[in-house]
């Protein structure tokens, strides 16, 4: 286990490089940072954002972006900035074969860019937000690149509320696939997750962690461990756990075959806010609101 304090404010997201030795961190003191694992001194330094700051590697590790107040991928070997925009971005995410950028923001509609140049695609899914619907800012793409899902609100006329779902898209053509019911009574998602099999769509919604089926629509899991709000999620590669942390300090690990919590871990350092894996699962990291992290072993 590792312990280290790459931030003096809270961390705000993490994301491991492919082979698993870097791990990238945001914080609030408007800095996103490249670390090694093995030896946590600085590799590159990046500018940040005072507001979320949600960050990503790229599959293939050639590019770092961050969301936050504007859109900014940088080139990870050189440090060059790739590409921006002046989007505010809550959720940012790198499609598998890492030839292209989606980018989310509350009440927004989404955003894409081809890579290696930034150049804009078709976008605008959904649209913006409106009287009876708004997007929620969370998006994922499925493990094979062909859809991308997103997050909505839609107003209930019955209930005077607004009711969370999962709208999947087709990322060639842009056209509806499915729009699943997300509604888990607390919080539409501020991020979610596809399984490694693409089977299901975990997402925090609020102190409740939601697992919908993509292919039937219906809800898998709520588990609801306290009155604490999940802060991130992440799968393990072989899709048998799902690791979670939420604003006390520990880390919660699920059984995806039937959705209990299995073991845990409580660090010592502070309240946690994001949670990562490395792409061969061997290792997980959390980070807290004093700008510590921790890395650990899973097996």
């Amino acid at each position: 286990m590792l312990t280290f304090k790459p931030h003096k404010k809270s961390i705000y997201s993490l994301a491991f490089s492919p082979d698993g030795a870097k791990l990238a961190t945001s914080s609030g003191d408007e800095t996103v940072n490249l670390w090694w694992i093995d030896d946590p001194s600085v590799v590159q330094t990046f500018p940040g954002s005072r507001f979320s700051a949600p960050i990503a590697v790229s599959p293939d590790g050639r590019f770092l972006a961050r969301g936050g107040y504007g859109v900014v991928v940088w080139d990870t070997e050189s440090g060059a900035t790739v590409f921006t925009d002046e989007m505010s971005a809550q959720t940012v995410a790198f499609a598998p074969d890492s030839t292209e950028l989606a980018a989310l923001g509350s009440g927004q509609s989404l955003k894409r860019w081809a890579l290696p140049k930034g150049k804009k695609l078709p976008g605008g899914w959904g649209g913006g937000r409106t009287s009876e619907r708004f997007p929620a800012g969370a998006l994922a793409y499925s493990p094979d690149g062909t859809v991308i899902a997103t997050t909505y609100g839609v107003l209930s006329a019955d209930r005077g509320r607004f009711d969370s779902y999962h709208l999947l898209w087709d990322r060639k053509t842009g056209k509806p696939r499915g729009e699943l019911v997300a509604d888990f009574k607390f919080d539409h998602p501020g991020m979610i997750a596809f399984s490694p099999d693409g089977a299901v769509i975990a997402g925090n919604t609020g102190p409740v962690l939601g697992v919908v089926n993509v292919k039937t629509g219906t809800k898998v899991a709520a588990i609801k461990p306290g009155a604490k709000h999940f802060n991130g999620l992440a799968f393990t590669p072989d899709g048998k756990r799902l690791i979670a942390v939420n604003t006390d300090a520990a880390v919660r690990v699920y059984d995806t075959a039937t959705w209990t919590e299995t073991t845990g871990y409580e660090w010592d350092i502070g309240k946690l806010t994001a949670v990562a894996v490395t792409p061969d699962g061997l290792r997980a990291a959390c980070g807290s609101d004093r700008g510590r992290v921790v890395v650990w072993d899973l097996e």
